[in-house]
């Protein structure tokens, strides 16, 4: 469908245009944003081709100009895959909003350009939705996660029945435990709450943000699947990019979303995270208005206030040393 507008991108069909037209009905659609990474996506859109389950469209999203990427994906022989052309970079977010407007399937299936998935994980997780009975299902995984040459299995926990997502995401229940895991390439939802709760465009924590909206939606219900059937690579770099990340986007990501987290989690949010941003930014004022507000519109427990003290204290080395050891419990063979 060569030339079809599709809110904030060209449709394209590339090697088998008119594919959109000819394809039988989808159940899920693949929706996979790229950008100047052909060499991943491609193994991304593997991955798909793969599943097990057949009746599903690829949606990739090119985000902006990259002709490179379009003629690898154009050379690709499957009717199923259909490309999306950004004029304009939208960021993860946008990309993500664009391919679920131009999704044909039931079901959107995300999935990020350097991760893949196993090639059972659509079918597995279309099965748990029918058998959840919810209205709107908002399907999870257990993740395969590679940081350099270790592999562990996250989340270490599954979410419990009816317990908040805001506690699941971001409360420790210890101060050597880790918090929930859903990432975005694990997730599965109705197209129609895709639409509803589009991919909001945050800087950090969009991941979190959207899923707080969605599963605040009437109907919406968290539905796990404790298999490891999404592969995610994790760049060890990026943890020196949350290095320099400004504690007061963070506070003001925390103090939007505070209607949608519990008071435990608020407390969490900002006496681990956003204290430890401002730490390494050296502003000990901005240390004690965080305390501050944690007290005043969270609900802080004990273990908040030694984590709270162990990120004052104790340096960022040896923090990375404990995950390090609190993650090993969890690596897979």
């Amino acid at each position: 469908m060569k030339g079809l507008e599709a809110k904030g991108g060209e449709m394209k069909g590339g090697a088998a245009e008119g594919r959109a037209a000819e394809a039988p009905p989808v159940t899920v659609s693949a929706v996979i944003p790229t950008r100047n990474r052909p060499h991943l996506v491609l193994n991304a859109v593997e991955s798909v081709r793969a599943q097990t389950l057949r009746d599903l469209e690829i949606v990739v999203v090119v985000d902006g100009p990259d002709p490179a990427t379009v003629a690898a994906l154009e050379a690709v022989e499957d009717r199923r895959l259909r490309i999306v052309q950004n004029p304009a970079s939208l960021g993860p977010a946008g990309a993500r909003n664009a391919g679920v407007q131009a999704a044909l399937g039931e079901w959107i299936a995300f999935l990020d350009d350097d991760d893949s998935w196993a090639p059972e994980k659509l079918e597995r997780q279309l099965a748990a939705a029918k058998a959840s009975g919810a209205k709107l299902p908002v399907v999870s995984c257990s993740t395969s996660v590679s940081i350099g040459e270790r592999r562990y299995v996250w989340p270490q926990r599954r979410p419990e029945p009816g317990e908040p997502i805001s506690d699941y995401l971001i409360d420790r229940r210890s101060p050597l435990s880790r918090p929930g895991y859903l990432a975005t390439p694990t997730i599965m939802v109705p197209r129609s709450l895709a639409l509803a709760v589009p991919m909001p465009d945050y800087r950090h924590f969009e991941d979190w943000g959207w899923l707080f909206r969605a599963l605040d939606q009437p109907g919406a219900e968290l539905v796990f699947v404790d298999e490891p059937l999404c592969f995610v690579e994790i760049d060890e770099g990026r943890a020196s990019l949350h290095s320099v990340d400004d504690w007061r986007q963070a506070f003001e990501w925390a103090r939007t979303h505070r209607p949608l987290m519990t008071g435990n989690a608020y407390a969490a949010f900002l006496m681990t995270k956003v204290v430890g941003m401002a730490r390494r930014e050296g502003d000990w004022n901005a240390v004690r208005r965080l305390l501050a507000e944690a007290t005043r519109a969270g609900d802080p427990k004990m273990r908040h206030y030694l984590m709270f003290f162990g990120t004052c204290v104790v340096p960022p080395s040896f923090h990375r040393r404990v995950r390090a050891a609190t993650h090993s419990d969890a690596a897979t063979a």
